[in-house]
């Protein structure tokens, strides 16, 4: 499950998912800690075997020193394990240091691109995120190997912007930037980037590729339930020729909370495809499930998924969870998973 809007407004200097993280070190000016989760996966889909695998399991490590009473040098390292191809691998994740002081955070490096960071109107573990999930999807896979990240969160207010450096074209071309705000229960936030792949792979051909979008989404919390909404619209041009499909797309979703450990959650996605050509998709995606947790480090859940229509392909890195392009005929999937955090 992707950040809500509220955690992203929660100062946090570091990465998400240390809470349970083992302290390395834990003494004046220096902080060290060691952090994961193991993930177990099994999932069925519609005229596919049951499958069970690894789901994304990571490890990591967090640092932090204080340099002085207004600068600090953070770092992260981490390191992911997939399924692929019959076979398990293990992988970089993330590799990026920077330094925090009172105006912001700087980090540089192999880290998640903005998009990913802020998400949006998502409370599914496995089959949602499909617009924001477009986006990244070609935007470096969610991530850049090249990345100049600034974040700014105040008590009521946050900045999140990423810069990615070309390098003589072997990264991709990227600029984004995202802010955000809170009024009581009512969280919002909008922005958007650019990124250009002047080597993307359509399969028989190369292509010089520009995406431009943007994002906003607003959520609400009353009781024990938050409802959110998240529309995007996006243009992505092939810069060699007439050809362009335009993009809209809605997410609206919902959790509550049955007590402290237990929860239930739905949305309900749809994007349209425009195309240069006259040709018009529009792909459809419901999904429902549910979340206990048996303590602060574990937690267990299903998930039930409807596609209909047609995508041009999305991913999902949270959820490790990858569609290509795809004509979908009203299918029905479904997932259930354990995970332990440390």
């Amino acid at each position: 499950m992707k950040k809500t809007l509220l955690a992203v407004a929660i100062p946090t200097l570091l990465i998400a998912n240390t809470a349970n993280a083992y302290e390395l070190i834990n003494e004046e000016g220096k902080f060290v800690d060691f952090y994961g989760q193991l993930r177990t996966q099994l999932e069925k889909k519609e005229d596919k075997d049951v499958t069970l695998n690894a789901g994304s399991s990571r490890a990591g490590v967090n640092a932090k020193y204080a340099v002085n009473d207004d600068l600090d040098v953070v770092g992260t390292v981490e390191f992911g394990i997939g399924f692929k191809e019959g076979s398990y691998d293990m992988a970089n994740r993330l590799h990026f240091a920077g330094f925090a002081t009172q105006v912001g955070t700087f980090t540089f490096g192999r880290q998640w691109v903005s998009t990913e960071d802020v998400w949006g109107a998502d409370y599914s573990y496995f089959f949602g995120g499909t617009g924001i999930g477009g986006i990244s999807e070609f935007v470096s896979g969610a991530r850049h190997d090249s990345a100049i990240k600034y974040k700014y969160e105040g008590e009521s207010f946050w900045v999140n912007s990423t810069y990615g450096l070309s390098e003589d074209d072997t990264n991709q071309e990227l600029a984004e930037l995202y802010a955000g705000t809170s009024f009581g229960a009512l969280s919002l936030h909008a922005g958007g980037g650019s990124n250009r792949d002047k080597s993307f792979d359509a399969g028989a051909l190369t292509m010089d590729v520009q995406n431009t979008y943007f994002e906003g989404t607003a959520e609400y919390s009353f009781g024990a339930a938050t409802i959110g909404l998240t529309y995007i619209n996006g243009k992505l041009e092939d810069k060699g020729s007439d050809l362009s499909v335009d993009t809209d797309n809605v997410m609206l979703a919902a959790q509550y909370s049955l007590n402290s450990q237990a929860s239930v959650y739905g949305g309900y996605e749809l994007t349209n495809y425009d195309a240069s050509t006259g040709d018009s998709e529009d792909y459809t995606v419901v999904y429902v499930g549910t979340v206990y947790k048996l303590n602060s480090w574990s937690r267990v859940y299903a998930e039930y998924g409807f596609a209909d229509g047609g995508t041009l392909g999305y991913s999902n890195e949270n959820a490790d969870l990858v569609v290509a392009p795809t004509k979908f005929d009203g299918e029905s999937n479904f997932a259930v998973g354990y995970r332990v955090y440390w």
